[in-house]
């Protein structure tokens, strides 16, 4: 159990975190230019597929997303979504597959609503780029994400896989 003294010091450190956190969205448009979201995606996206590797295998969506978003419950509140009138998550187009997903906790809607980072911004495209990548490393098949939305509440994000 942590004191009081140790409980205020972690949520300080915490803090002063998100506020690095912030600086580093705020200013790596200015410093990558007008390809950063292209640039940040696609770096996550190269670690996600390294880090993948070693998260295991499953075909399984639900599975594979919290064999890649570390933290559990406290941490990620993700769901699938399917626009209504629709029987079924899954669309499919050619040889893509695609189903939307709620982020409805997520570390970095807390960073906005603590510190103002932009939603959608270069942490997100990063994180996206993560996700991806190590789930594309999981499941064993091409995997994007892409922004439908960013919202103070949720961010709703289209999850793509391809052969």
């Amino acid at each position: 159990m942590l004191t009081e003294s140790e409980t205020a010091r972690r949520q300080a450190q915490l803090g002063s975190l998100m506020h690095l956190l912030y600086i580093l969205d705020a200013a790596g448009e200015g410093v990558l230019g007008k390809g950063a979201p292209a640039m940040m995606y696609q770096a996550g996206r190269d670690e996600g597929i390294i880090q993948g590797v070693t998260a295991g295998r499953t075909i399984d969506i639900e599975e594979a997303l919290s064999m890649v978003l570390s933290g559990g419950n406290d941490v990620w509140r993700v769901e699938r979504w399917k626009e209504p009138g629709r029987d079924d998550f899954w669309m499919n187009d050619g040889n893509v597959r695609s189903t939307w997903l709620i982020f409805r906790l997520c570390p970095l809607l807390e960073l906005s609503k603590r510190a103002g980072s932009n939603l959608g911004g270069l942490l997100c495209q990063a994180l996206h780029g993560y996700t991806a990548g190590s789930m594309e490393s999981v499941m064993g098949c091409r995997v994007e994400m892409r922004v439908g939305h960013c919202g103070p509440g949720a961010c709703k994000v289209l999850l793509e896989m391809s052969d």
